[in-house]
């Protein structure tokens, strides 16, 4: 994965890196990628990742590897979706090679990119947990007479925004949102089945021995 560019005190040229001072004993601050940079990473990648799934299509799991590592490298570190994608990929080929702690091992790094991006939702409370959140709750209402509010409905006022940039930016998060779940679903499968034949293969070996 290409790295995020790094502040540093001397001016850089375009497309260049800024690598911090070992000696300066500063820490650099992380910054992203100019829009032209990036694109011109992420084209990079796309070019190498199609390459890839041709590879995979003809049954040349271990070179089509190769080719969504190159497509990795090219990818700024802070694009979680699509290094997922690629590392979802990637687990998929290992599956093919039967290679099931690699496929374990790309699928789980497909899944916490993904995690990242959209973290889960946090496991439910247990029962103790949900019983002092109750207490809370009571104490807060029982607080609720010294408030002025009515009680009725607050209207928002009027923006002056873009109500079409708006509403499209709306429907790009819920197709992200949507890529998202589908690629995660496949990391998770991908993953079940890795695991799967491990630890069936484990069994096999065992029953050998």
């Amino acid at each position: 994965m290409a790295p995020a560019a790094e502040s540093s005190a001397a001016p850089r040229k375009s497309g260049e890196i800024a690598v911090p001072d070992p000696g300066s004993g500063e820490e650099a601050e992380a910054t992203r990628f100019s829009p032209e940079e990036e694109a011109t990473l992420l084209s990079q990648s796309h070019t190498e990742k199609a390459e890839a799934n041709e590879l995979f299509k003809s049954a040349q799991y271990s070179q089509a590897i190769s080719v969504y590592d190159r497509a990795l490298a090219s990818v700024p570190n802070y694009l979680e979706y699509e290094i997922a994608v690629l590392k979802s990929n990637v687990a998929a080929c290992h599956l093919k090679l039967a290679d099931w702690k690699a496929a374990v091992d790309e699928a789980t790094k497909s899944l916490e990119a993904l995690d990242r991006l959209d973290p889960p939702p946090p496991p439910p409370p247990s029962s103790s947990t949900k019983k002092d959140e109750h207490a809370a709750v009571d104490g807060v209402k029982g607080k609720e007479g010294d408030d002025d509010d009515d009680g009725g409905v607050v209207e928002l006022a009027d923006d002056d925004g873009d109500e079409g940039e708006a509403l499209e930016k709306l429907r790009e998060d819920d197709r992200r949102k949507d890529d998202v779940r589908r690629i995660r679903i496949k990391a998770l499968m991908r993953r079940a089945r890795a695991r799967t034949e491990q630890a069936g293969w484990g069994n096999l070996q065992g029953a050998l021995e």
